[in-house]
């Protein structure tokens, strides 16, 4: 019997990745040689640590020093963090639907590896709060905890038992497998994970795949 469903953030609830292409571009437009990053680049990044996730969408700064890319990833984040305050971004089709039934029926959280005034932004913008039984992330400049470990951590502290975790990406898909729970593939997402075992093609699939799990 499930009792609490965990999320991911990017490509599982929403999609940021177009916005932060923009910031991510004026965090570097002034750097000589350094590309203006895609938004299919973005999605291909987006949950590693700061130190990976600049230097695997900026080659060009792979043997930059680190305080390089720290800068570049801390000016991007607070552009992005203020930006969701202002406007938002783009929530999948039927979400809130999705959140509103199943917050009913089992507690509901966040892991994600994104910054903490990230995911606070966005519950704050969207007024998502309530809906969400515990939160979790993880400082992306240092990344001292893995995803996996997050989620026991989330499940411990609450005493849950019966977990499901939903995510997009193989990173997601690993993290379910480290924590020992089974794992669920949004595939409108970001990412591909070909071997999931259970698979939504909208998030509002989840509500008829809980009961099949029950």
């Amino acid at each position: 019997m499930i009792d609490s469903i965990g999320f991911d953030l990017d490509g599982t609830l929403w999609d940021f990745a177009a916005k932060y292409a923009v910031y991510f571009g004026e965090a570097v437009k002034d750097m000589p040689g350094v590309h203006q990053p895609t938004i299919p680049e973005v999605y291909a990044v987006t949950g590693l640590p700061a130190i990976a996730y600049v230097e695997n969408l900026f080659p060009e700064l792979k043997d930059a020093d680190t305080s390089v890319k720290l800068s570049v990833f801390r000016r991007a984040e607070k552009n992005g963090c203020d930006a969701i305050l202002r406007e938002g971004g783009t929530l999948y089709e039927g979400l809130e639907e999705m959140l509103q039934t199943l917050s009913a029926r089992y507690s509901l959280f966040i892991a994600s590896n994104c910054e903490p005034t990230y995911l606070r932004n966005f519950l704050t913008y969207y007024g998502f709060a309530h809906y969400f039984t515990d939160v979790i992330c993880q400082d992306l400049r240092i990344g001292k905890t893995t995803k996996g470990q997050n989620i026991r951590t989330v499940m411990q502290r609450n005493g849950f038992q019966s977990t499901i975790f939903v995510g997009d990406a193989q990173s997601d898909a690993d993290a379910a497998s480290e924590a020992g729970v089974p794992f669920v593939w949004a595939s409108y997402g970001y990412g591909n994970v070909p071997d999931a075992k259970y698979v939504l093609r909208k998030p509002m699939d989840l509500v008829p795949l809980t009961e099949q799990l029950y």
